[in-house]
């Protein structure tokens, strides 16, 4: 999958992939924040869902090798065309993937009904954090040349 999103124009779903980060990384430093909090439960955002919604949107970019459908989420060509992917943009990433849901306890729930674990947590931001960065030196590989095209220069 990674392949198909160097190898493709693919600022919309960066654009997603960094925002959906973002709004993680504000998540799990909620986490660390309250990790003492009596009755605190962790939460995180769906990335299953998330990672699922992304293929979708890459295969639906491929066009499953129909030419019609090709430009389906590169360059739309028209002002409709434009509105048409950004619709179906919004529906493979509603509103839901972006909130916060309490996670289920991986290891034991203290007396305070706190179910903390500061090393999953720094773990996540860790990899979320790479996530991240993916996202959005790949946005400016892809901005840098078209500034480069734009430019004229080789």
């Amino acid at each position: 999958m990674i392949d198909q999103i160097l190898n493709s124009n693919t600022l919309p779903l960066l654009e997603k992939m960094a925002a959906f980060a973002e709004r993680r990384q504000e998540v799990l430093a909620g986490n660390i924040a309250n990790i003492d909090t009596p009755g605190y439960k962790m939460r995180d955002l769906p990335v299953a869902d998330f990672q699922q919604a992304l293929q979708e949107a890459v295969q639906l970019q491929e066009g499953l090798g129909q030419p019609a459908a090709r430009s389906s989420l590169s360059m739309p060509a028209t002002l409709g065309e434009q509105r048409a992917t950004e619709t179906e943009l919004q529906s493979l990433f509603p509103r839901s993937l972006f909130q916060a849901r309490e996670t289920s306890p991986q290891n034991l729930t203290f007396n305070d009904e706190n179910n903390r674990s500061i090393e999953a947590q720094v773990m996540h931001m860790t990899k979320n954090s790479l996530m991240q960065q993916f996202a959005v030196e790949t946005m400016m590989a892809q901005m840098n040349q078209l500034l480069t095209v734009i430019s004229e220069r080789a």
